[in-house]
């Protein structure tokens, strides 16, 4: 007691003021520092609770039993989904189908697609190149078994694209699928680069001229 009188009466108002001031921040600190912890704390809860949903949520979606199908369980309702509800389209060469080449078709889907939409693809040589973006999903190329469809195309690495640059290997497929539950059934890809006339690389062999021999 004879200490604290001694200190105080020795202070300045000025340092006075100075010492309060520390002591207030020093408690807003520790205050602020308990309540950071409590928040981050129930934050923590809240996420394992919804995650707990979450889960509880998916398993009973994935062990519940397919409408109509006694005895069967649904994997991917997304997929099942989309098969209960798929639709057919014709392409033939001749005009008798809905679309003349697969390119027109595809273009007849809609983006993110949620139907299992089949084209039915009838035999001949349908010379296109064909992209399957991400957000067509569902797509089935169906041709006939006793005379598949061929796809081809004549692209490879080298060629030039638009951009005046090489293609490389991936934009030179003749069919390309980024899009998921995509299934192709009776149809043959190909890419036919005799189609095209070759430039000779440095390390191509000098073409034999059949006038010499």
């Amino acid at each position: 007691m004879h200490t604290a009188c001694t200190m105080s009466s020795s202070l300045s108002p000025t340092q006075m003021l100075l010492l309060l001031l520390s002591l207030c921040i020093c408690n807003i600190s520790l205050a602020s520092s308990s309540s950071s912890e409590d928040g981050a704390f129930r934050r923590w809860v809240s996420w394992n609770v919804e995650n707990y949903r979450r889960e509880t949520s998916l398993n009973a979606m994935l062990t519940a039993g397919a409408p109509g199908i006694p005895g069967k369980k649904v994997v991917d309702w997304k997929l099942w989904k989309a098969e209960m509800s798929k639709i057919r389209k014709t392409v033939s060469q001749d005009g008798t189908g809905d679309y003349r080449t697969v390119s027109e078709a595809l273009n007849s889907i809609p983006a993110f697609n949620t139907r299992r939409v089949i084209l039915v693809i009838k035999p001949g040589i349908y010379r296109e190149k064909i992209n399957v973006p991400r957000h067509m999903s569902f797509v089935t190329f169906l041709g006939d078994s006793t005379s598949p469809p061929t796809i081809t195309g004549n692209d490879t690495a080298s060629v030039t694209g638009r951009g005046g640059t090489p293609l490389k290997t991936f934009q030179s497929a003749t069919v390309a699928v980024d899009a998921d539950y995509f299934v192709a059934i009776n149809v043959k890809f190909e890419r036919d680069i005799a189609l095209r006339p070759r430039i000779l690389s440095p390390w191509d062999e000098e073409p034999v001229d059949e006038n010499r021999r």
